[in-house]
């Protein structure tokens, strides 16, 4: 590298006289051919300055002057009230030193905009009225935007055509005879189309502008001849009864409401905070080293309010409700991108089921338990099925903390203990009591030489049982289709090939009823169906499964959705959870404000009743709740 001396002034001819040829010149370090390329360009100085003291002052006033102009715009391109300052960095304020957030920092604007309800029950929870979803987007369903942008466009060409229309209709009715009117009619028909062509030059030219036009056209007329007819037949009955006590013609907004999961019974005696996670999820639990459950459960740690768990419903957690509450055996599958909410609206279907009275088996963390069950072993009674002791056991104790007093005078049967039991085990049950159900996880839960036996008894009577109806909600669904992580000398000596899932009992019974095989035909009478209930499973899109897994399991539930409409199987509904409405966005935003969540914690409704805050952070989480909570904490 070699260093060239280039002068700021240009030429010999711009120096002052006592100037040396030094002055003014800068090092710039450049390569022979950098040198060859580097051309002097003497526009690039508007004005030349008499002395270095006054190209401080003018770059000085340059920057001033730009300074001036930024704090004239408006936006979150061009000023941040969230950035940390030099002084703020350079203040002694200790956390100990700022004041405790209360719900009084909570701003009005927020206070009324957010609707909390408590836990509804499925039936009452199909019966809210909630906001319409997003329009789809275009990378996820080619079909439905594209059918989505047929509407828009047909809707504001019929805007378009009543303004035109409406004024002519009162010439045409003054028509006396009814050919004048046809006429007239169809002079109409051909005039709109040519008056809107010229006022919507590129919409114009759609191939089909004209069939469009007149289907607006004939709809506009229909709707006022309807108005028309109930307006004459309100008008008889008038005459004949008294008239309907007034109403107003706004209509309220609809709102997306959040349940509320927080229960003060939860709370142990003498604890002032109770537990992160309501009592009604379990088992449920915060992130751990292992695992993870999602933003939702992280939103309830980093809030300020203790004493509130909220989960906003949606238009998609509706539609799971209603399809669960029909008593028919369905299966469900939830698809979705990441962080759009898939997790949470299984945790809304798993309390309203629950305080509907379902015995519900919710298993939320399926990367989990397809890798960590610290060891397996064959089973005592079914050749070819594995158990995961330790598995087993912590279901059979997950079943008996939320659903003790649901399972009271369940028993099983014969022949499912004789499928299931050794005869070691029978004979360390000579009670009939612990025959139960209950009795039987209550063993399980202590003896994990126990458990999956009794586990698998439990799974199959409350699969054959109509007395209760039982769900099985499963999350991270598509790790069960993945690579195994289980081995055992008996399935391959060489322990090469890990052990299916679907011959290891702690799985089986669950993957059997949702009956979705990868890779091969499935079994003729290998389905198992919950006679009444169903099972919801959710697939996950944080977990390192491979892409062929996931995509091949939502291409066999998409072929079975539409086969079972057909065939005498359980009904398959593949449920696609959107991302957040603008509409949802704005109430979430709310909501954390009201809970105090991040930087909307001290701002008093600064960031909500800011129309370009919101949009800015609604642009840059793309509505994806998982990096909305993101941007307004960072």
């Amino acid at each position: 590298m070699r260093t060239l001396a280039v002068s700021r002034y240009g030429s010999k001819d711009d120096f002052e006289p006592g100037m040396k040829e030094d002055d003014g010149a800068v090092g710039v370090d450049l390569s022979p051919e950098d040198i060859e390329l580097y051309q002097y360009n003497p526009n690039v100085i508007a004005d030349k300055p008499k002395n270095i003291e006054e190209t401080t002052e003018e770059r000085e006033k340059r920057k001033q002057k730009f300074r001036d102009e930024l704090a004239l715009r408006t936006g979150r391109g061009w000023s941040d009230p969230w950035e940390i300052t030099d002084e703020d960095c350079a203040d002694l304020t200790e956390l100990d030193d700022m004041q405790d957030w209360t719900p009084d920092f909570a701003s009005k604007f927020s206070l009324d905009r957010v609707k909390v309800v408590g836990i509804p029950t499925l039936k009452e929870m199909y019966d809210l009225a909630l906001p319409l979803p997003p329009p789809p987007r275009p990378n996820s369903d080619k079909k439905a935007y594209a059918s989505h942008r047929k509407e828009l466009h047909y809707d504001y060409i019929r805007s378009k055509v009543s303004v035109i229309v409406e004024p002519k209709i009162d010439g045409i009715k003054k028509l006396n005879s009814w050919e004048e009117k046809q006429d007239a009619v169809d002079e109409l028909f051909e005039s709109v189309e040519f008056q809107l062509k010229e006022e919507e030059e590129v919409l114009g030219r759609q191939h089909n502008f004209g069939a469009l036009v007149e289907k607006a056209v004939q709809d506009h007329l229909e709707s006022l001849q309807k108005d028309e007819t109930t307006q004459q037949s309100e008008n008889d009955d008038a005459t004949q009864s008294s008239p309907p006590p007034p109403s107003s013609d706004e209509e309220k907004e609809v709102l997306p409401p959040f349940m509320d999961l927080y229960n003060k019974k939860d709370i142990p005696e003498g604890e002032a905070v109770g537990p992160v996670v309501p009592k009604i999820l379990h088992p449920l639990k915060p992130n751990e080293r292992s695992h993870g459950v999602g933003r939702m459960v992280e939103e309830w740690e980093l809030s300020a309010h203790d004493e509130t768990k909220r989960i906003m419903l949606r238009e998609s957690t509706q539609k799971i409700a209603r399809i669960i509450d029909n008593n028919v055996s369905s299966r469900i599958l939830l698809n979705g991108d990441t962080g759009c909410g898939k997790s949470a609206t299984l945790c809304s279907i798993v309390a309203s089921a629950r305080t509907s009275g379902h015995i519900v088996l919710y298993a939320p963390d399926g990367d989990r338990l397809r890798k960590h069950g610290y060891y397996i072993s064959p089973n005592s009674k079914i050749p070819g099925l594995f158990d995961i002791p330790l598995l087993s056991k912590e279901m059979c104790e997950n079943l008996l903390e939320s659903h003790e007093a649901d399972l009271e005078g369940f028993v099983a049967s014969a022949t499912t203990r004789d499928k299931f039991l050794d005869d070691k085990l029978k004979k360390d049950m000579p009670d009939a009591d612990e025959l139960s159900l209950v009795g039987l996880l209550r063993l399980g839960a202590q003896d994990e030489a126990l458990a999956s036996m009794a586990y698998s008894v439990v799974v199959e009577t409350l699969m054959n049982q109509e007395d209760k109806p039982f769900l099985v909600v499963l999350d991270e669904f598509n790790c069960y289709y993945d690579y195994g992580h289980y081995y055992h000398m008996d399935y391959d000596e060489e322990t090469n090939e890990s052990i299916p899932l679907t011959q290891i009992s702690l799985f089986e019974p669950l993957l059997a009823s949702m009956g979705l095989s990868q890779g091969a035909e499935e079994k003729e009478g290998h389905r198992a169906v919950i006679k009444r209930g169903g099972i919801v499973a959710a697939i996950s899109e944080n977990r390192a499964v491979a892409r062929k897994f996931t995509d091949g399991l939502l291409e066999l539930a998409m072929e079975q959705e539409v086969a079972a409409q057909v065939d005498e199987i359980p009904p398959m509904h593949v449920v696609t959870i959107p991302r957040f409405s603008k509409l949802e966005v704005e109430h979430i935003l709310s909501n954390f404000d009201v809970i105090g969540i991040g930087r909307l914690r001290f701002d008093k409704g600064d960031t909500v009743i800011d129309e370009q805050e919101v949009s800015f952070l609604r642009m840059i989480s793309g509505s994806n709740g998982q990096q909305l909570l993101d941007a307004c904490i960072e």
